[in-house]
């Protein structure tokens, strides 16, 4: 089992989690289509054409966060997800509707070994663990994940460091029903998740 994954339910009360998509949905402007994730423009939704949906990134270095971000950032700090010397600094807005995932992959060397993510919107989706190794889709068949967390779209927080961070692809599966490994089936619907990283 990874030691390096910290998960609660509940970590977001209900209606800052209501105001978090409030905002989302009625301030922030549209900045177009793309094709490169490295061309989302900042505090602006993009739609990233390849995988048909919508993204919204925040750079500390480009501009200041807004107050609302930069409160939950406090807050992740003070819940011990982040050193207090390396808060998070870039937020990274992702849009999925039903069916909707992203592939295995990892968050890389740009950004300190940790990532914080909080699931908005109501569906429950299954963050999976793999190992590196397992890189192509064949291989992934023939295995198991190191580790699955059902993520409740409700504001649940993941916190995944160290091992989980740099020996570990992390995805979600693009499918409109999926089954834990304990046989809990989980339809998806619309979910927003909000990733918190500190960028080097």
């Amino acid at each position: 089992d990874l030691k390096t994954v910290y998960y609660a339910e509940r970590f977001l009360k209900q209606a800052l989690g209501q105001e978090l998509l409030t905002w989302l949905d009625e301030a922030l402007p549209s900045g177009g289509d793309s094709n490169d994730p490295v061309a989302t423009q900042n505090g602006k939704w993009t739609k990233m054409v390849h995988a048909n949906r919508r993204v919204a990134m925040f750079d500390s270095a480009i501009s200041r966060l807004p107050c609302i971000l930069e409160r939950l950032c406090r807050t992740l700090v003070s819940v011990g997800a982040f050193d207090p010397s390396r808060p998070p600094n870039h937020v990274l807005v992702n849009e999925y509707q039903p069916g909707q995932g992203i592939m295995p992959h990892t968050d890389g060397p740009a950004y300190d070994s940790a990532t914080a993510t909080i699931s908005l919107g109501g569906s429950d989706v299954i963050f999976k663990l793999w190992p590196r190794e397992y890189d192509d889709e064949e291989a992934r068949r023939l295995t198991e994940p190191t580790l699955e967390v059902v993520l409740h779209g409700n504001g649940s927080l993941v916190v995944f460091t160290g091992d989980a961070y740099i020996n570990h692809m992390h995805s979600i599966d693009e499918v409109l029903e999926e089954t834990t490994s304990m046989g809990t089936k989980i339809a998806r619907g619309y979910r927003v998740s909000l990733t918190f990283r500190h960028k080097k």
